[in-house]
């Protein structure tokens, strides 16, 4: 196979020079884009040449026939200014290329590959110059009879075209069951002045079987790489070329597709390498940096080194960020508020518990910095309940510091991430604040979190670090390993403390049609948090906080009070009663995805407990709809398909049916429904007694009681996952449970007429 990445290489340097005409350089972007696609249409590589699909994998949706990676880095030095004086400087080029032949047996293959996606262009800047990535794509469609069909580039449609971001993508017409799809990524990226390690991963499965692998990467010799082999993956062949270059070769054949794509922690399961390539340092800047030395190899990294980077960064933050001034007053001031709120509400900060203080600086935290209202940003302050917070493990712990309260950093991989002798990054570490011997936790992965309870990444972790500092003036952190290295025991929720309950009063409409839907449902524990997202109101959610913090005035009074927001009012009240309109669509569409039916004439939908509080845990909110789709009429009587008033329900593939790697959920987890169903007048019903169920076992239940009382029909259905993993032994035990809940989905009741 001819190098071509010589070619990326002079268009990437050249594009900073299109920008003169946008015109032009879309023009450019088309001349070069389609000589990159002439050039890698042409490797000579018999793995590019279509043949017979292995008997072994005739039965599958997809077969990936070749696939290639072509990895290439270089290193330029060039003359910089930094004000009036000259310095070296070194500009990065990353260039990566990934051709796939991938032959398509089933329509759902024909559906992924219909329409493809990809980043065209995007450019950022920073302080010391700009980074530039360019995408090339090619497509090719070969046909059975052995014609091939190449779809036009000039068909590429841009959706979303900004200045430091273009995204486009492109229909592929006329893909057929048993056609073969020949395409490529060719993507170049140019780095000035970042020393940064670039992070890569090298992925040996996928869903569908690989019948021939390659990668290649090819690394200007300036450059040092770590590296690990996951799960089985093979060391890298490495070698150096006649002029030093790092080259690294992987070639596999005929891997099997993973067995199921459900309940996988690929980290700890499928084979993979991770890279970091960074340029490479002298002895003592990599002494220093923890970085290798141009042309070094380093196979896994000691993971004792990450943990230490760890406690420096901690120590770091602790030093500058709590215990310098500037950084504890700020934590001192939510100390300073949080007891305001408690005489507020009646209360001496001093004489509460510590778990009571906890919860109040912990309320007192989200409500002034997490919720707070910001009229510069009111569309990120409506949308607040979808950011993510990471935990906020450093802040919670400097929170309860400033009150005098011991706490303690928890430090670990999540529970279904990398091993923590197979880390190599601090990005692949957790942290959360708690409270040493309660083991009771708080953080915010979302602003609808409470205090005291366990994250479920963290749920059961075994490997971990506890983290404190003693010493304000070195900020030195004191790292506490109890039994023999195994951390501190975390807890793990059982089902019954994340449910989903539905209490749904059925009625059939008059003209026998449609079902009439009351319904009331509870939330609970992680469960809630995409509902919570969904349904809540950022007006709701910041009122329902003022007035539990016994703050007198409401937001509107507030910014209606002062000089500088009062010019703001009727924007405000504007945004809330816009965003109140589009609750209702949000209930329905919530309702629809939950019973998989279509959802009219939505009414007295409301939340009726944001769950945002350990005192009022659960998430509660009701609402009256109709459901078609489910009553259908036989003559006289009426059929009735309650099976399906449950939702959709998981469906197990025929592929996912064996299985030989243990079962990593989310977490334990129930659900449950009541269903009261109002027999009409003028009939009766009959298959009552034939919807009962009874599946228990050790891995769940799925139990069904049906009734029948005067004039309803009661019927109530649990299904609960017992535990977050399973052993591979126990697969068939699970699938015992799913399978009789997938069969009650078509059970039906008949309503005879009298």
């Amino acid at each position: 196979m001819k190098p071509i990445y010589h070619l990326i290489i002079v268009v990437t340097f050249l594009i900073p020079y299109l920008s003169i005409a946008q015109t032009k350089a879309e023009d450019t972007y088309r001349k070069e884009s389609e000589s990159l696609r002439k050039e890698i249409w042409g490797w000579d590589s018999k793995k590019f040449k279509a043949g017979e699909v292995s008997e072994t994998f005739k039965n599958q949706s997809k077969v990936i026939l070749a696939h290639h990676t072509e990895l290439v880095a270089e290193i330029k030095s060039k003359t910089v200014f930094l004000g009036p004086f000259p310095t070296r400087d070194k500009d990065q080029l990353i260039i990566e290329i990934v051709r796939e032949m991938i032959q398509l047996n089933d329509k759902s293959a024909v559906d992924e590959f219909s329409e493809l996606s990809f980043t065209k262009f995007q450019k950022s800047s920073g302080f010391s110059g700009s980074d530039l990535s360019t995408t090339y794509l090619g497509v090719r469609i070969l046909k059975p009879d052995g014609s091939i069909k190449e779809v036009n580039a000039d068909e590429v449609v841009l959706t979303k075209d900004e200045r430091n971001e273009k995204k486009a993508r492109l229909a592929v017409p006329d893909l057929q069951q048993g056609d073969i799809i020949d395409y490529f990524y060719a993507s170049s990226q140019k780095i000035s002045n970042n020393l940064s390690e670039k992070k890569y991963q090298i992925i040996l499965f996928d869903e569908a079987p690989i019948l021939n692998y390659t990668f290649h990467a090819s690394l200007e010799k300036k450059y040092a790489v770590e590296y690990r082999s996951y799960n089985g993956a093979p060391k890298l062949e490495v070698e150096k070329s006649d002029d030093n270059r790092i080259i690294i070769n992987i070639e596999k054949k005929n891997i099997p597709p993973i067995e199921s794509a459900l309940w996988v922690a690929p980290a700890q399961q499928l084979p993979f390498i991770r890279l970091n390539i960074s340029q490479g340092v002298s002895r003592y800047e990599g002494s220093r940096m923890g970085r290798g030395r141009p042309g070094e190899i380093t196979e896994n990294k000691d993971n004792e080194a990450v943990m230490k980077d760890k406690g420096k960064d901690l120590s770091s933050d602790y030093y500058y960020g709590y215990w310098m001034k500037d950084g504890k007053m700020q934590y001192d001031k939510i100390e300073i508020l949080a007891k305001q709120k408690a005489k507020q509400q009646g209360l001496d900060f001093k004489q509460m518990n510590d778990e009571d203080k906890l919860a109040l600086l912990f309320y007192t935290f989200r409500f002034n910095n997490l919720i707070n209202f910001d009229i510069n940003k009111l569309e990120r302050t409506l949308n607040s309940g979808y950011y993510n917070f990471n935990g906020l493990g450093f802040p919670m712990y400097c929170l309860a510091k400033a009150a005098k309260l011991e706490s303690a950093i928890l430090v670990a991989p999540p529970r279904s991430g990398f091993r923590i002798n197979e880390i190599m990054d601090e990005e692949d570490l957790s942290s959360y604040a708690y409270l040493p011997g309660s083991n009771k936790f708080f953080y915010f992965n979302s602003i609808f979190d409470s205090p005291f309870s366990v994250p479920d990444d963290f749920e059961g972790v075994k490997k971990s670090v506890s983290v404190t500092f003693r010493h304000p003036a070195m900020a030195a952190p004191i790292y506490n390993l109890t039994d023999q290295g195994d951390g501190i025991s975390v807890p793990v929720s059982t089902a019954d403390k994340n449910a989903h309950l539905e209490t749904l009063t059925l009625s059939i409409s008059p003209n026998l049609s449609n079902l009439n839907v009351k319904r009331k449902t509870v939330v609970k524990g992680f469960m809630k948090v995409d509902l919570q997202r969904r349904l809540i109101l950022y007006e709701d959610f910041y009122e329902y906080e003022r007035k539990a913090l016994k703050d007198e005035k409401s937001l509107i009074e507030t910014l209606g009070d002062d000089k500088k927001s009062k010019k703001y009012v009727d924007e405000v009240k504007n945004a809330f009663a816009e965003a109140r309109k589009m609750q209702k669509d949000h209930f329905e569409t919530e309702a629809k995805s939950w019973f998989n039916q279509e959802i009219t004439e939505m009414k007295n939908f409301k939340v009726d407990n944001l769950g945002v509080r350990h005192t009022a845990p659960d998430f509660v909110y009701s609402s009256e709809f109709n459901v078609g789709g489910l009553v259908k009429k036989a003559g006289n009587n009426i059929i009735l398909e309650i099976g399906k008033i449950l939702g959709e329900q998981l469906i197990i593939k025929e592929t996912q049916r064996k299985r030989e790697i243990d079962v990593h959920m989310p977490f334990a987890r129930s659900i449950e429904n009541e269903i009261v169903l109002n027999i009409p007048d003028g009939f009766t019903v009959e298959g009552v007694n034939e919807l009962n169920r009874d599946i228990n076992n050790e891995t769940g239940i799925f139990k069904v009681a049906a009734s029948v009382s005067g004039k309803t029909v009661i019927i109530k259905v649990k299904k609960h996952y017992l535990h977050n993993y399973e052993p591979k032994e126990n697969w068939e035990k699970m699938l015992a449970f799913l399978n009789a809940s997938n069969d009650w989905l078509g059970t039906k009741l008949l309503l005879k007429k009298l």
